[in-house]
């Protein structure tokens, strides 16, 4: 039997959306083992006002999978509409075209073009409401917490500030990749996710190197203290606040390409209020989606959001110090290696070697470094030789 192309309107679309969104626990949440804790339920957005990641649809069924295997936690979603309206293609004039013919051709250009502008503003009239009801006090009451999985742009919930004051209440906020791509101008948002995309210079096509900074954390039990992984990495603004988050994961910085004289978080934790929130970079590519050891991160990251499952919280900036100082001397290291990758990779981790023994030495030796390796962040490449010197000097001396 050949399948029909079912069509969607906005309304028979928000209908079922709403519907999902609102409906209680099903029928099978209540056959739980006496004494079993219930599920939790989780509210996944994955609409995108800005760019879309191939890999959101891997995304969705690997969470869902993740709550049924473990039975920790059911998913609703939170999905852009079907049947986006596409914007016509602005016609050009060929050699030999009549101005008749050109005339009619810009008529229906202009006429298409009109048909779009409407459809697609009830396209997007229908997003709207749709995160009306889904980000009602209502609704959300009815959820445990809420994923924003590669989410972009400024989304349109209705009351930003009514949504984080539900998590501080004692929700839960899981990010997930361009998750710190949303909502980019706001601060308070910023101040709940952790930090907001400023560029990758460390792309999805090249493999990069990892560190655990927390082996001890369950979140990160699934990873190796040290790795490498073909995956886009983001960097973050100025606004990233180490005193606010506790970092599990970074690039290693000494083994990259490139290097770059700044601490790039990849994975956290941090409390809000009486909430918790997990953010991890990871998952551009679907191939991390599809890969055992991190599906094991996401779900403990999310168990922990959920406060099922313990680890700490505290703030680590001096460990994201050390991170730090291990990038700035990375960097240095590539600026005087002549363009000798090897060379390079070896002086830096020589200098990051004494570095270490200072700090074991001094434990607030790179805490005190800050300001000086958040110049070398700050400044252009003529600038940053000197901050460099004075950096490898403190450590040589």
């Amino acid at each position: 039997m050949r399948a029909s192309k079912v069509r969607w309107s906005a309304g028979a679309w928000l209908a079922v959306l709403v519907a999902a969104v609102i409906a209680p626990y099903s029928a099978a949440s209540a056959s739980e083992p006496a004494g079993a804790a219930k599920p939790a339920r989780l509210l996944v957005v994955t609409v995108t006002a800005g760019f879309r990641h191939s890999s959101i649809e891997t995304g969705e069924v690997i969470l869902e999978k993740l709550g049924r295997e473990s039975g920790q936690f059911h998913v609703d979603f939170l999905r852009l509409p079907p049947g986006r309206p596409g914007r016509p293609a602005e016609p050009k004039r060929g050699d030999g075209t009549s101005d008749d013919d050109w005339k009619k051709q810009e008529a229906k250009f202009r006429a298409d073009l009109a048909a779009f502008e409407a459809a697609e503003a009830a396209w997007q009239k229908g997003i709207q409401e749709a995160f009306a009801k889904a980000f009602s006090r209502e609704s959300l009451d009815r959820f445990d917490g809420v994923v924003f999985l590669s989410t972009t742009g400024a989304l349109p919930i209705p009351d930003l500030d009514d949504f984080l004051a539900w998590v501080r209440s004692g929700k839960t906020f899981c990010g997930f990749h361009a998750a710190a791509d949303t909502f980019n101008a706001s601060d308070a948002y910023r101040d709940l996710v952790g930090g907001i995309f400023a560029g990758h210079p460390w792309n999805a096509g090249d493999e990069h190197a990892f560190v655990v900074e927390e082996p001890g954390h369950g979140i990160v039990a699934s990873l190796p203290e040290a790795f490498r992984w073909k995956d886009e990495i983001y960097q973050y603004d100025t606004r990233f606040v180490p005193d606010d988050v506790r970092v599990l994961v970074s690039l290693d910085m000494p083994h990259c390409s490139p290097k770059e004289p700044w601490h790039v978080p990849v994975s956290w934790v941090r409390d809000f209020g009486r909430g918790r929130v997990f953010y991890s970079n990871f998952g551009h590519n679907e191939s991390t989606w599809n890969e055992p050891m991190f599906q094991q991160h996401y779900l403990a990251g999310i168990l922990w959001a959920l406060g099922r499952a313990e680890g700490p919280s505290e703030p680590n900036p001096d460990v994201q110090a050390r991170a730090y100082l291990h990038a700035v001397l990375a960097a240095a290291a590539a600026a005087g290696s002549g363009g000798d990758a090897a060379r390079a990779t070896a002086e830096a981790e020589r200098l990051c070697a004494k570095a270490d023994a200072r700090i074991a030495a001094e434990p607030g030796f790179a805490s005190e470094l800050r300001p000086l390796l958040l110049e070398a962040r700050a400044a252009d490449a003529a600038g940053r030789g000197a901050i460099y010197a004075k950096v490898v000097g403190a450590v040589d001396r």
